[in-house]
């Protein structure tokens, strides 16, 4: 859950989904700005090696700066800004788009270079090679409009696979957190302190909530590593938790749940409701006068879940400091990674309740 952590072992870790996070993703994602420093470089010599053999070394230097002048703008603007921007609001179709135009545009200043160095040549700037026509103009925008194709799509490539690695590392980190971060002590030590109580007076009811509190543990250690589980499992998980909450408060706490589940073998990401439940029951104001109330409406329906939690406001505000806090932001980090553009997370109060709303859509 929010605030303690299970003791890791091998039994117990989520798996690696990606083998290249252990060795070869890691060592791109740490070098990946060297590694396209070198590509630059080497493109950089080849233009150089291929102009060297028709031009003097200084014309051909020259001439192979300037063709990489015009190329890396381009390339970079595309791989680096428009590929992370179409990634990340999933437009791929509208950067296919801009992929063609750019490449067209950056295709433009090759014969344009050409057209330069043709004048240049003419005016005794550089000695008469011969090497650059007028003539020919179309020729080479066509030759340049395939290098740039090449170009661009070699480093978008290479900026996709990052991106892709650095996706992953990061769900990898999250399933990480979920799973240390599941258990609270708090939670535990006071279910453990009632069934101890119970034992002598209540030991049926005892028995109960220790099969109950047993099915907890169970699902967050065996079903916590899983990609995806089925909606009726998880609302199961989440009844017994807010059973065991029940008995724990007795008649000091109203509670009132709904759980509509039309589909149940819709598959969701697992653990990932309960933070917001036991921070229902962790920060719920309760006083003398008045009772305290949790109510949570589950809802499953044509492939989307809406989730509302609201509970009696104790004036909390959860702060950096607080494990709850921390609970919140991992959730909504979680929630990105799993759910781009997918989901919608309200989260609203005043001085009588704090709400949260939840939808998620496959």
């Amino acid at each position: 859950m929010t605030a303690g952590r299970l003791p890791l072992t091998v039994e117990n870790l989520p798996a690696n989904k990606n083998p290249y996070l252990c060795g070869v993703g890691k060592s791109y994602l740490k070098y990946y700005d060297r590694f396209v420093l070198l590509a630059w470089v080497c493109i950089l010599l080849l233009f150089w090696w291929q102009y060297d053999s028709a031009l003097n070394t200084w014309q051909s230097f020259l001439l192979s700066a300037c063709c990489f002048g015009s190329a890396y703008p381009f390339t970079t603007f595309l791989s680096k800004t428009l590929l992370s921007k179409a990634v990340e609001k999933l437009g791929l179709l509208k950067f296919a788009l801009q992929f063609f135009m750019i490449c067209l545009l950056f295709s433009f200043f090759i014969p344009l270079t050409g057209f330069l160095f043709y004048h240049l040549e003419h005016h005794s700037a550089f000695p008469d090679m011969r090497y650059f026509e007028t003539g020919k103009a179309l020729n080479d925008y066509i030759a340049a409009i395939f290098i740039s194709f090449i170009l661009n799509f070699g480093f978008c490539g290479l900026r996709f696979f990052e991106i892709n690695l650095k996706m992953q590392a990061e769900l990898s980190d999250s399933q990480m957190q979920i799973l240390q971060a599941q258990i609270s002590p708090h939670f535990m030590f006071n279910v453990l302190n009632h069934v101890h109580v119970l034992i002598r007076r209540e030991p049926e009811l005892a028995d109960a909530l220790l099969l109950q509190y047993t099915d907890i543990l169970r699902y967050q250690l065996y079903s916590g590593k899983k990609d995806k589980i089925a909606v009726s499992q998880e609302v199961r998980f989440l009844k017994n938790f807010v059973d065991v909450e029940a008995i724990r408060w007795k008649n000091k706490l109203d509670i009132d749940c709904r759980w509509e589940t039309e589909n149940p073998a819709m598959e969701i990401p697992p653990l990932l409701l309960i933070t917001f439940v036991e921070n229902a029951f962790k920060h719920v104001s309760r006083s003398g006068t008045e009772r305290g109330y949790v109510n949570i409406n589950f809802r499953q329906k044509d492939e989307t879940v809406y989730f509302k939690v609201e509970n009696a406001n104790s004036n909390f505000t959860p702060s950096k400091k607080d494990d709850s806090g921390i609970g919140l932001a991992n959730i909504k980090r979680r929630l990105d990674i799993l759910f781009p553009r997918k989901h919608s997370l309200e989260i609203s109060c005043n001085e009588t309740y704090y709400s949260v709303k939840l939808t998620l859509k496959q």
